[in-house]
């Protein structure tokens, strides 16, 4: 509706550049969170899978920091 530029950043959504590094430790910390909740829910089907899960998830949880260093080093650069 009017003339609205297709293209524009609203409509692409966020680049890589406008991503912080407290940004980035967030995210890796919440798709941690989110793969060890499913391997907890699915624990109740398949044991073996479920903890597979649940340990991956803590693994990823853990690395944010490592995240959050790594685009620190690349947005002083």
């Amino acid at each position: 509706m009017g003339n609205r530029d297709s293209n524009s950043a609203a409509d692409r959504g966020p680049s890589p550049a406008d991503i912080e590094p407290i940004g980035a430790l967030i995210v890796v910390a919440f798709t941690g969170a989110v793969i060890g909740l499913l391997g907890a829910g699915l624990s109740i089907f398949a044991a073996d899978l479920g903890l597979a899960l649940v340990v991956l998830g803590v693994i990823v949880a853990l690395s944010s920091p490592i995240a959050y260093v790594r685009f620190r080093d690349l947005r002083g650069k």
